[in-house]
């Protein structure tokens, strides 16, 4: 089931129509959302949602997936729905609780905030 996704199920081709190019476009997009990770990350920090070894961890890590986007070795994952599951996913399984609390879905919040 999708993060967005509802009781409902969308139609196959519903979903391929509206969908579209979303993981290309979300791959060009990666490096400016990690950027914004990090951001979103230092600010959970200031606010004292993070402790300060865990801004560390998550900014090494989140540094660290730049650097393989830069490179071109960042892909999703068949089975990840998007960039932000997809960076979510790596800090989770690299860093455990620290990686869920980073909240890397900060582009979408600040996306939505008027929603």
């Amino acid at each position: 089931m999708k993060l967005w996704q509802k009781d409902t199920t969308a139609l196959k081709e519903v979903e391929a129509f509206t969908v579209g190019k979303d993981r290309e476009m979300d791959l060009h997009l990666a490096p400016f959302d990690v950027l914004g990770s990090l951001a979103h990350t230092q600010m959970l920090e200031s606010v004292g949602l993070l402790e300060k070894a865990e801004l560390t961890e998550l900014q090494a890590a989140l540094k660290e997936i730049y650097q393989q986007i830069e490179k071109g070795d960042f892909t999703l994952q068949d089975n990840v729905e998007d960039i932000h599951s997809q960076v979510e996913l790596l800090l989770t399984e690299k860093l455990g609780d620290a990686g869920k609390k980073s909240t890397v879905r900060a582009a979408v919040t600040t996306r939505c905030w008027w929603i």
